[in-house]
């Protein structure tokens, strides 16, 4: 017994081996954000670029590449892989990975579809290997507050949220991007921006039960729409707004209204990539019926803590926020969204459209 408990100290005081598959801008904002802290090696990476490949070993000091996913797979030093490549091809790297045996974090979304999404759930369940998702922004600390002080009864009984995220990222889009393509990434600014807030507001206020939206492209030049609006019905009755846009400097607000109080949180969306350094401008007040206070916010960094979570759990240390269950149904407000825009606003039930993608 003494050499197992030895054993196990001495595996939890090492750091956990990951490797990184899709090395582009994302890859790095999250290699960055590992290395910020003291749980975590990159050991391994892969991309089809061996320029990139090699970028990214300088960079980061990863000791090697490998020139395929097999070869990487085969890897017997790695524990898990950190997934950054483009929405599309989430599902088939997924797939191979877990039917290695090989823990997953993807970033968010899950997948491009709800049908990709489910696919993905099955394999998890099939393999029973870890899977976590990188919906992120749940983790920032004007969220955490917000949860507790609902948790705590501050608010009151909330009946509305307004949230919004927006950047002009979408003005600049040129055809060799695969943001540019519909196919590639439905949606646009929805399933881009707006997905965060669709996780953030279910772990806030519960399962969305339907959705309306409004979806258009006005300005970009790409095919993706670039300007959207919805309404979310939750099965507590509330209701929120989400905005999601690409055609205006950045925005990110999420704001909360109860019987007894509100909150306003106003994020400083420049340091979106550095998120270290997200809460140090970023503003959280409420709101009562005798006046308005600023609520301190607490430090965090959620891309180092969702890495950290994912090397945990890993270990047998720790549990996953943000599985597949959670990421379908964050993805099934946008797709909910995109199929009450074609029906002109028309309501849209979650449980048929997941239970009809899961057959």
């Amino acid at each position: 017994m003494r050499i197992h408990a030895l054993e196990a100290f001495i595996l939890s005081e090492e750091r956990v081996r990951l490797a990184s598959v899709g090395l582009g801008s994302w890859a790095h904002v999250l290699a960055e954000a590992a290395q910020r802290g003291d749980r975590i090696d990159l050991v391994n990476c892969y991309s089809r670029s061996e320029e990139s490949r090699a970028v990214f070993r300088q960079a980061y000091g990863v000791p090697r590449a490998s020139g395929s996913l097999d070869a990487l797979l085969s890897d017997s030093e790695i524990e898990g892989v950190v997934v950054t490549t483009p929405n599309d091809i989430h599902e088939p790297i997924i797939l191979e990975c877990l039917d290695a045996g090989v823990p997953v974090f993807t970033e968010k979304p899950i997948a491009d579809t709800l049908t990709s999404a489910a696919s993905v759930a099955r394999a998890v369940d099939a393999s029973g290997v870890l899977f976590a998702v990188g919906h992120s922004a749940r983790r920032l600390g004007g969220h955490r507050v917000m949860k507790r002080w609902i948790d705590e009864g501050r608010l009151g009984g909330v009946s509305m949220a307004e949230c919004n995220f927006t950047t002009a990222r979408g003005l600049s889009l040129t055809d060799d991007s695969w943001r540019f393509y519909t196919e590639k990434s439905p949606g646009g600014s929805l399933i881009q921006l707006g997905v965060h807030h669709a996780d953030t507001l279910q772990y806030l206020l519960g399962p969305v039960q339907a959705v309306s939206g409004h979806v258009r492209r006005l300005h970009t030049p790409a095919e993706v729409p670039d300007t959207t609006m919805s309404v979310l019905e939750f099965e507590s009755g509330a209701l929120a707004y989400l905005g999601a846009g690409w055609a205006s400097p950045g925005v990110y607000q999420l704001r909360l209204q109860g019987t007894e109080a509100n909150l306003f949180y106003d994020l400083d969306l420049g340091n979106w990539s550095k998120s270290h350094l997200l809460d140090e401008a970023s503003t959280l007040e409420s709101r009562h019926r005798d006046g308005r206070q600023a609520i301190e916010i607490p430090h965090t960094d959620m891309f180092r803590e969702e890495l950290e979570e994912f090397a945990w759990a890993i270990r047998g240390q720790g549990t996953i926020e943000v599985g597949a269950d959670e990421a379908i149904r964050a993805l099934a407000v946008v797709e909910a969204a995109i199929e009450s825009s074609r029906r002109r606003g028309q309501a849209i039930e979650l449980d048929p459209l997941i239970a009809a993608a899961r057959v």
